[in-house]
Order: C-alpha cells, then structure tokens, then sequence
C-alpha cells in the first residue's frame, strides 16, 4: 500500500510502543523517507503535554478543561504540516489509546464522547491516510506483571498511585497491583472496539504470544517495506566507548561495546542506534547524542539533543 502520512502506534504500557515506533521510524529514514517519531513522553509534545493530561486525569486545580479541544486543534495544525510538507510520515506513540482514551476513562468519560472524540481526531487527520499499529496482548494480566518485573517495583507503585488520584480510582477505591490490572483490562476493552472502528489500515500484533523478529516481519508487510530490522551497529562505535561528566553537573554517562554494539551502561542498560543522519539515538527514549572531537581515535565529548527531559546538552569524556 501506499505509505501512511500518519502511522499511530498504540497499546498498554510495556508493549512495545516507544521501542516499535522509534525503530520504524530510523528504518523508514534509511529507506529514504522523511519520518519523525513523535515520543508519547516528549516535550513539546504537538497533541497532549504530559504534564496537562495528568492534572486532568488527577483533576488537579489547575487542570485544562478544555484539553481535548486543544488536542483536537493539535491534530488539525499536524495535518496543515502534512500538507505543507507532503513526503514525511509522522509516527505518533500512545495518542490515539493511551493519553487520549486512558485520560478519558480515569475521568469517567460517556462512551459516547469517547467515541465522538476518536471520530474526530480521525477525521482531522483523514486527508493523510492515517494507519494504526496496535500492540495488543492476548493476556492483559500476563503482560503487565511482565512488565512490572521488567521495570521494578517503582512501576506499579507509581501505576497503583497515579489510578488511586484519579476520579475512576477513587471511586473503585484503587489500592492493589490487581485493581490497577483491572482498570487496564477496561481500558484495553475500550481500545478493542475503538481499534474496529479505525478507518484506515490496522494491523494488530501480539508481541507477547511471538518474537519482535516475526512483530517486525508483520509490520513491514503491513507498510509494503523491506524488512524491518534492529538499526545496524555503527563502525565508530570504538571511538565512543568509555565515561563522560556532564557540563556543570555530577552525573556521568558509561558507554561499552555488548554483544548487541555500543549502549549505556545502566541500570537499566539501553543500547544506541545508529541514525541514517549522524549520531545515535538511545533506544525507547527521545534523545538523540553525538560523540564528538575526536582525538586519537577516541571521542572527547558528546552533544545531547533531548525531547523528553532537560539533560545536560554537553558531556565531556574523564
């Protein structure tokens, strides 16, 4: 098929999504396509600022009432940038099921409106041929506490507090990791009928149940590209290995070469893909680095370009 303008990319969290968009998106750049991985976390984010949509979920003093309008308007100014831009795909991560539908179910939201909302965004975006990828496990329960052990006990906890704030957590009176499971299977619930009525191609996976070598096989079949495959390790990985400090602040990053190619050191430990432009980007995150200066084949320094947090911009090797 022709190749979407706009490819959403969606499930519960742990299934997938940064990790699947970010690396569609250097794929496509390698296959010459103009593309860009909008992270669901990032700053600046074009549809829904993180920070807003949990004060709505939280109902917050200074939550916006008028978030969804603004989100809706978001998507509208995306599609003039579309039209004005007509070679680039944007891959948006966790809009469509999980800021949008998530924060609408917490605040107990009419499935009416839901619905209303879904046909909307859809029909603001219509004109670019949007497509959805749908990271969806059979087994809600089974892929949470997989994630949960993946993640460490910070993650539930955070989960198990974050539902406990909002107006669907207080009412079920959410206190236990299996409360949370439960608004999760709701939640998916939702997205399996909202997933039917997406207008566009859809194609829904299971990462649980098969390998990310057969989900990437599936996806580049979907797209109509040449296979799908991990970014290839860079040939001046060498030169990068070793600890740098960051510029005014008492945190360093430790680089190494695994079996993988070059990542940083952890925990948790995350590996550096090689960007089709230069540099690399760290994998599941919004940050894109360059190892620079180089001086007897080793780097002396690195420039940070993040999206998702304030890092330090400059780090220098010790």
């Amino acid at each position: 098929m022709t190749l979407p303008r706009v490819i959403f990319v969606d499930g519960l969290p742990g299934s997938g999504k940064s990790t699947t968009a970010q690396r569609l998106s250097l794929h496509l750049r390698r296959q010459g396509h103009a593309s860009r991985w909008i992270f669901e976390h990032e700053l600046d984010h074009p549809i829904f600022d993180e920070s807003a949509v949990r004060a709505v979920r939280e109902n917050q003093p200074d939550a916006d009432p008028a978030l969804f309008t603004r989100a809706l308007d978001g998507y509208r100014r995306l599609a003039d940038h579309l039209t004005a831009f007509p070679a680039e795909t944007i891959l948006l991560e966790g809009s469509l099921f999980q800021a949008a539908v998530g924060t609408q179910l917490l605040t107990e939201t009419l499935d009416a409106e839901i619905e209303a909302f879904f046909d909307q965004t859809l029909a603001a975006l219509q004109p670019h041929r949007p497509a959805l990828i749908y990271l969806r496990a059979a087994d809600t329960t089974a892929a949470l506490n997989q994630t949960a052990a993946n993640r460490g006990d910070w993650f539930p906890e955070f989960v198990m507090s974050h539902l406990a704030a909002t107006p669907l957590g207080q009412r079920e009176k959410i206190q236990t990791w299996a409360d949370a499971i439960r608004v999760f299977t709701q939640h998916r619930t939702t997205c399996d009928h909202l997933a039917e009525r997406f207008p566009g191609p859809t194609l829904i996976a299971d990462p649980q149940a098969q390998s990310w070598a057969t989900t990437n096989q599936q996806i580049s079949a979907f797209l109509d590209l040449p296979q799908l495959e991990e970014p290839p390790p860079s040939e001046a990985a060498a030169a990068c290995v070793g600890c740098y400090q960051a510029e005014g602040v008492d945190e360093t990053w430790e680089f190494r070469i695994a079996e993988s190619g070059l990542e940083l050191v952890g925990p948790p430990s995350a590996r550096l893909w090689a960007r089709p432009e230069g540099g690399f980007e760290i994998e599941g995150l919004a940050v894109e680095i360059s190892f620079e200066d180089v001086t007897d084949g080793r780097a002396q320094s690195i420039s940070c370009a993040p999206r998702l947090a304030q890092l330090p911009l400059r780090w220098h090797r010790v």
